[in-house]
């Protein structure tokens, strides 16, 4: 068996970073399909999103029934790959589960924009029940989103 250079040793355990990297991915979407099912059996179901530069990001999704009572709440936070989803009770010091989506949608409504900012996946999963419960359009910033990727996709 040759020997590894220090060059060869360096660009193996990037290989196995990747490798890593790689089926901890995997992991945390099989981990989201799990949570969508589990919520979308309570209801109606709003996704949030908000992308972090090291440990302020999350994924928020939240369930509803017909008249807008919460019935479930999950997150997602934390470091990397080796962060799961977990029950979610509280949001800004009130209880989620069994209170009215439109009552949190006034709340964030009336965020500025740096509250707005950290708490978007929040905002976004209360803006799609919204949507979904008055049977509206997309958001603004939704709109303006798909527009971006349909562009991005024409580029391709």
């Amino acid at each position: 068996m040759p020997e590894l250079s220090g060059i060869s040793w360096l660009l193996l355990i990037v290989l196995g970073l990747f490798i890593l990297q790689a089926a901890g991915g995997y992991l945390q979407i099989r981990d989201y399909q799990r949570a969508i099912r589990r919520m979308h059996r309570l209801g109606n179901v709003g996704v949030g999103q908000k992308r972090g530069h090291l440990l302020d990001g999350h994924v928020v999704i939240i369930a509803c029934d017909g008249d807008g009572v919460i019935k479930g709440a999950e997150i997602i936070d934390g470091i990397g790959v080796w962060a799961r989803f977990h029950p979610l009770k509280t949001f800004l010091g009130k209880e989620l589960v069994g209170a009215n989506v439109f009552d949190f949608i006034e709340i964030v409504s009336a965020f500025d924009k740096r509250q707005t900012r950290k708490y978007r996946g929040y905002v976004r999963a209360f803006e799609a029940l919204e949507a979904r419960l008055l049977g509206k359009d997309l958001t603004r910033e939704q709109e303006a989103a798909m527009e971006k990727r349909r562009a991005k996709a024409r580029k391709a």
